[in-house]
């Protein structure tokens, strides 16, 4: 299985004012490393005007921005830690504006995995622990270690088998 985390999406104090920013901001970054091609970041800001990705956490808000893989090259999940919290419309109730404290694009190529990641991804939206771990980390290494649970294969697998860590 080919990692999906890697320490070059992971943005720390990031200084962005929107959600198309942040987006933005990790569109530009994942084209220079050859991951999407030109044109992905208009396509993720285009899909959240019309299906927001702002999710409430355990303890604060997330967002999970993503599209379609017609402009995917190989999959990734991007980590943004900004500075201040970022309004992103959420998820199911666009009239509804959320904080974001962390944003974690979902850069998926195969369409049939999308609904796996994002099942996953609710376990880690619901982990306070975990996402206050995250956001006040700064170290992109350790911020893969605490993420490494969603490259299972399936729940409580990660790739090859192997048994997920328990996370404290």
């Amino acid at each position: 299985m080919t990692s999906l985390l890697h320490t070059d999406l992971i943005i720390l104090d990031a200084e962005v004012a929107s959600a198309e920013e942040a987006i933005r901001l990790m569109g530009d970054r994942l084209e220079k490393l050859g991951f999407v091609t030109e044109g992905y970041a208009d396509m993720v800001c285009d899909r959240e005007k019309t299906y927001p990705t702002g999710l409430p956490g355990a303890s604060w808000a997330i967002a999970l921005p993503h599209t379609d893989p017609t402009l995917v090259i190989r999959p990734a999940v991007g980590v943004i830690v900004p500075r201040e919290p970022v309004e992103f419309k959420m998820m199911g109730a666009p009239d509804t504006t959320l904080d974001v404290r962390l944003i974690m694009p979902l850069v998926i190529k195969d369409a049939n995995s999308q609904l796996s990641l994002l099942k996953t991804m609710m376990g880690v939206i619901a982990d306070a622990q975990l996402l206050e771990r995250i956001r006040r980390s700064r170290d992109p290494r350790e911020i893969i270690e605490l993420l490494r649970p969603i490259e299972c294969d399936e729940p409580g697998r990660m790739s090859g088998g192997t048994p997920r860590p328990k996370i404290r």
